[in-house]
């Protein structure tokens, strides 16, 4: 792939700076809130996330998300989806 679109999403009671410190800086993300009751709010994960230097938008939800990750993706960009499997689930 040329470049990386990362739309994650987490929920509130899991360890997010284990996960985010893996994460590639040289990616663009589009933070999300799953539709679920423990879903992390987008803001606070996009703050948590700058902390290790990874930088991007923040959405409501995670269609909203994905479809700017769709649109700003070319063709030969990879676009990944996760950080909690209900961010998935909502996609699949």
């Amino acid at each position: 792939h040329k470049n990386l679109h990362l739309v994650i999403g987490m929920v509130d009671d899991k360890e997010t700076s284990a996960v985010l410190s893996l994460l590639p800086r040289e990616a663009t993300y589009y933070f999300c809130k799953p539709d679920v009751p423990r879903g992390l709010d987008q803001k606070k994960l996009a703050m948590e996330a700058s902390r290790f230097y990874l930088h991007g938008d923040h959405y409501p939800s995670v269609n909203d998300a994905l479809n700017a990750a769709i649109k700003n993706a070319n063709t030969d960009d990879l676009i990944f989806v996760g950080g909690s499997t209900f961010v998935v689930a909502e996609v699949i």
